[in-house]
């Protein structure tokens, strides 16, 4: 096992949780109640075979096999008494509770803006970094790519003045999501960023939706 992901299984890692906006897509397309018929168990299953890898040696050396490329250590480590629950289980997840929890405008928009902006801070940081935010390994450049790509992308689904965007925000309330989403994905917090950051993005456009 690698100490750490090298820039092509980033690269590998971040095409695969860019696959995950046919999440929004398909939920679109099926309704709410479909939508959330297959999320649910999704969910459920992606987190099920983390805790099985994580107990059966046979299950474990299978993934490792195919999917460890692109994984982090900590995620392919072998451990009984903590399972890692992968990148891939935890960006289900995150779009699953965003749905539960929030309107679907809000729910999509904050996790397509983060999915899209982690990707570039993954990208960026990792190639071109020299200048580290923090101590969670985070680096200016890579934060500065998650604010610009998440922007576009947020104002490109849900500016109230785009005339194609399919939802609709006021700019003021896209910046401050962002920049919360942005805040979250470079700190150093206990918390998966696939789960904190759109959440906390999500939860800035419903309360600013409240007050206005």
């Amino acid at each position: 096992m690698e100490p750490t992901l090298n820039y092509s299984g980033e690269l590998y890692r971040k095409g695969l949780h860019l696959l995950a906006l046919l999440y929004p897509v398909g939920y679109l397309m099926l309704g709410r109640q479909w939508g959330l018929a297959i999320l649910i168990p999704l969910t459920i299953t992606a987190i099920g075979l983390d805790f099985l890898r994580a107990k059966n040696e046979s299950t474990h050396a299978w993934f490792d096999r195919f999917f460890g490329f692109m994984m982090r250590p900590e995620e392919r480590a072998y451990d009984a008494d903590r399972p890692p629950i992968n990148g891939a289980s935890w960006v289900t997840a995150s779009f699953t509770v965003l749905i539960l929890v929030f309107p679907a405008p809000i729910a999509i928009v904050s996790f397509v803006m983060f999915m899209i902006g982690d990707a570039m801070a993954a990208i960026v940081g990792r190639k071109l970094g020299r200048h580290p935010l923090g101590s969670g390994g985070s680096s200016w450049e890579g934060t500065i790519a998650f604010m610009v790509s998440g922007l576009i992308v947020a104002h490109l689904i849900g500016a109230s003045w785009v005339p194609f965007a399919p939802f609709e925000f006021a700019t003021s309330a896209l910046f401050g999501a962002v920049l919360i989403a942005g805040a979250l994905e470079a700190a150093p917090l206990p918390f998966n960023d696939n789960i904190i950051a759109p959440v906390g993005a999500a939860t800035f456009l419903a309360a600013i939706s409240m007050l206005g």
